[in-house]
């Protein structure tokens, strides 16, 4: 019989059970809002009264097929539901020699240290900025009022408007550095929360107990510098992340290059150093400036 001919019956509960919450998620909700979407798509067939119960293997082909949709939308559309069609992205490091740099679409930008990872959605939520991390990384946060950037550890939720810290968190223990600005930290296992304001200071603890220090050794978050890698990133990105480490300005002859995308890793380099490099990478020209700075144009 045409498929065309069966409404589509999904017993929920013998899905995932009578509970009306699966892992925290609110079924009925989840389960409409699927429903609400493969209607408006067309994708079940309207039905003149009470729907007809196919048969058993027919509905559990179909849940079958339901089920791969929910996961086509990935767990950014269950974990971020206002925004369909946000995917869950990930940024892991394997190797501890290098540093992987990202920059947001909200223009703040993470230094990944070695043996980390750091899931965040493709899109920002319009009320908050949401990942989840475990590792070390420097997060330099573009400030957003109404827009708070939060980071879940195993340990604590870190929860910036806009500012520079090092965070690391294992299994070992917590430690974060503010170089500027001001964060507030929530410790699973202690009540109230802590807040630095400032530059320069740590909060240290194994997640039982936390204390503050000042940061004596200011030489402390240079590692980031070291080895920067970046993949596939715009030109225009990698220039602010120079910008901001090497205290100087990066121009380009045309806003097309900007667009440009390069892979590439700097260790340790010096400013000239990276001009040649990029430029070669690109079919560039490149200029050296007396602010400092570098000015990139198309090669003649």
């Amino acid at each position: 019989m045409p498929f065309n001919e069966y409404a589509i019956y999904i017993n929920i509960g013998m899905m995932m059970g009578a509970s009306k919450t699966y892992n925290g998620v609110d079924t009925d909700k989840a389960w409409s809002r699927v429903h609400g979407r493969l209607m408006d798509e067309g994708l079940i067939p309207a039905q003149d009264g009470i729907p007809r119960v196919t048969p058993l293997s027919r509905r559990i082909s179909v849940a079958a097929a339901i089920v791969a949709v929910i996961a086509g939308w990935g767990l950014g559309y269950l974990l971020w539901p206002e925004g369909r069609g946000v995917e869950l992205m990930t940024m892991r490091t394997e190797a501890d020699n290098h540093t992987l740099v990202r920059t947001f679409g909200d223009g703040s930008i993470v230094y990944l240290a070695g043996n980390s990872v750091l899931h965040y959605p493709s899109v920002f939520a319009a009320d908050s900025r949401n990942v989840t991390f475990e590792g070390e990384a420097f997060f330099d946060i573009t400030e957003r009022r109404g827009q708070p950037f939060v980071i879940e550890t195993g340990k604590a939720i870190v929860e910036v408007v806009g500012t520079a810290f090092n965070l690391k968190s294992s299994g070992e223990g917590f430690e974060l550095i503010v170089e500027e600005g001001s964060v507030k930290v929530s410790v699973a296992d202690l009540p109230g929360y802590y807040e630095l304001v400032g530059e320069w200071e740590m909060l240290r603890g194994t997640g039982s107990s936390m204390e503050k220090f000042p940061v004596i050794d200011r030489t402390y978050l240079s590692w980031r510098m070291n080895r920067m890698q970046f993949k596939d990133e715009k030109l225009e990105n990698i220039a602010s992340v120079l910008s901001r480490n090497y205290n100087m300005q990066v121009y380009f002859e045309s806003d097309a290059l900007r667009e440009r995308r390069l892979t590439v890793t700097f260790a340790d380099n010096d400013i000239e150093t990276i001009a040649r490099v990029i430029a070669s990478g690109l079919g560039l020209d490149y200029e050296l400036l007396s602010e400092p700075g570098i000015l990139f144009s198309e090669r003649n």
